[in-house]
């Protein structure tokens, strides 16, 4: 019996020594100012002689002390006595329609989504863990948050606790120890706060634990500190009285779930939520679990057979019908059709209907989808629409500049001399400088369809830096110049390649534009 007592024996030393405060030197009690009829021992303080003389006032606070006493010790049995362990692991949702689900650890709110892990079966058999996920709109949270709450109190009680507990009565028992050997008011004062300061917050920052016990010692400092302040010549007591309002009735944890129980819950988690994957993983574990349970009933294992067969076949469907929506839908936006896809938009939701919109997830992110597939669809349309009524001009544009691109044919020699760096037959750069000339002049005067713009201006381009290297070039017949046979050998380098850019963005723009 003293060994099962031992933890709890420093609890009330701190009241001790609080109370034998009145045989400090220069210290003793005065009365009050005001009436503590809600702390504890409160009479004491109404009389009106000196505290260290008066033989029916120590009387009164060596009752007071017993009865301080008595409280801690009887909680200390309270805490002591053997109980079943309570599932500190095992969080529980409460779904608004009633029906309760657990969360093995802490939950997750997740935008409008609940977020958690669903265990079955037991240690040392099969053994699951599925992360399952829930509309917030679908629970509880007000009751789910307030049993969650409970459930982190008796862990802490159950693990951690009594241990911070004691260690703590037992540094404000150092603190009292000090008060009581200092001769200095100040410092006797200063003591005295910060170990109520301490006391008014333990509990709020231990999840309430022993806070009955905790209020009464911090009532009992309350006095002291109101003495010390009278001691000191204080006139105005600025501290917050406590009063002793008993804390709401605890939440009763419920009992931990048998390895049966794990899988008639997770048959409830499958329902609730509306994620295909969770779901479907959810009842695979559920089978696994129930078949290697002898305590298992057949019922039990049929319900699970019956719900993951129809899941499997509603999971099928689903994935058929969706994936062929949107194979048919990139092939009409390919031909420009997006009557196509608004026709498929409301097939795959009557389908859907029919199915029982069991797939919510799956579903809608596909029609956003399809909605966007149709509005490439319509791009596409008008791109045809318009092709069909330039595709002669773009045609015939196309017949007149490849007869023009025959120059580059005709001096091919003449420009691969001139990009060599190497000296050019005059009349052959005369000849080539005035077809280009002449071209140039041509696409000037030429008026291009819209849709070739771009394509014209890159063959003046090209045509433009063809007769500055042919100038360049005249200029090397003459006389031999480093510098010039550099500047004329990029002026052709750069004119073929802006060549070869008009010619493929020619053969691209000649077809209908393609949005995919």
């Amino acid at each position: 019996m003293r060994a099962s007592e031992a933890p709890y024996e420093s609890a009330p030393v701190c009241v001790a020594r609080i109370f034998s405060l009145s045989k400090c030197r220069s210290f003793s009690f005065h009365s009050m100012n005001v009436h503590r009829s809600f702390t504890m021992c409160a009479q004491v303080f109404h009389n009106h002689g000196k505290l260290g003389h008066n033989t029916s006032v120590r009387t009164l606070i060596q009752a007071g002390i017993v009865v301080v006493l008595l409280v801690l010790t009887s909680a200390a049995h309270a805490q002591s006595a053997p109980s079943a362990r309570p599932a500190v692991d095992t969080f529980r949702i409460f779904l608004r329609e009633g029906r309760v689900l657990s969360s093995y650890g802490e939950f997750a709110q997740v935008d409008t989504d609940l977020v958690f892990v669903v265990a079955q079966g037991q240690k040392g058999l099969v053994e699951t863990h599925d992360l399952m996920t829930i509309p917030v709109a679908a629970v509880d949270m007000a009751r789910t948050s307030a049993y969650a709450v409970a459930v982190r109190k008796a862990e802490y009680a159950l693990n951690r606790g009594e241990k911070e507990y004691q260690s703590f009565v037992t540094d404000i028992s150092k603190a009292v120890a000090a008060l009581e050997a200092s001769d200095d008011r100040d410092r006797r004062l200063g003591i005295a706060m910060v170990a109520r300061k301490r006391l008014l917050s333990w509990s709020e920052d231990h999840f309430g634990y022993r806070a009955a016990d905790v209020r009464q010692l911090a009532s009992i400092m309350d006095e002291v500190v109101l003495e010390l302040q009278a001691a000191s010549g204080v006139s105005h007591f600025s501290i917050e009285l406590i009063a002793s309002v008993a804390p709401p009735p605890p939440i009763p944890l419920l009992p931990a779930l048998t390895p049966v129980e794990t899988v008639s819950m997770a048959l409830v988690a499958a329902l609730a939520t509306d994620v295909g994957v969770e779901k479907l993983a959810l009842l695979r574990s559920a089978s696994r679990v129930a078949d290697s349970l002898p305590e298992a009933g057949d019922s039990l294992r049929l319900e699970v057979a019956r719900l993951l067969a129809d899941e499997i076949r509603v999971d099928a469907a689903y994935r058929t019908l969706l994936r062929a929506a949107l194979t048919r839908a990139d092939g009409a936006v390919r031909q420009g059709r997006p009557a196509v896809i608004r026709r498929l938009i409301l097939d795959v939701e009557r389908e859907d209907a029919d199915l029982g919109r069991r797939r919510p997830r799956d579903v809608a992110p596909v029609i956003r989808r399809l909605w966007s597939e149709s509005g490439l669809a319509v791009d596409q349309k008008n791109a045809f629409d318009r092709w069909a009524l330039v595709k002669d001009q773009l045609r015939a544009y196309d017949t007149r500049l490849r007869g023009a691109q025959q120059v580059w044919s005709r001096h091919t020699s003449t420009l691969t001399l001139i990009r060599s760096g190497q000296r050019a037959n005059r009349d052959h750069l005369d000849a080539a400088m005035r077809e280009f000339t002449e071209l140039a002049q041509a696409l000037k005067e030429w008026v291009p369809p819209a849709e070739l713009e771009e394509v014209h201006g890159i063959f003046q381009s090209a045509v433009q830096f063809a007769r500055q290297g042919l100038e360049l070039g005249q200029r090397l017949s003459v006389a031999a110049n480093l510098d010039i046979s550099r500047n004329a050998s990029s002026a052709i380098a750069g004119a073929e390649l802006l060549r070869k850019r008009g010619v493929a963005s020619l053969a691209t723009a000649i077809e209908p534009r393609r949005v995919r």
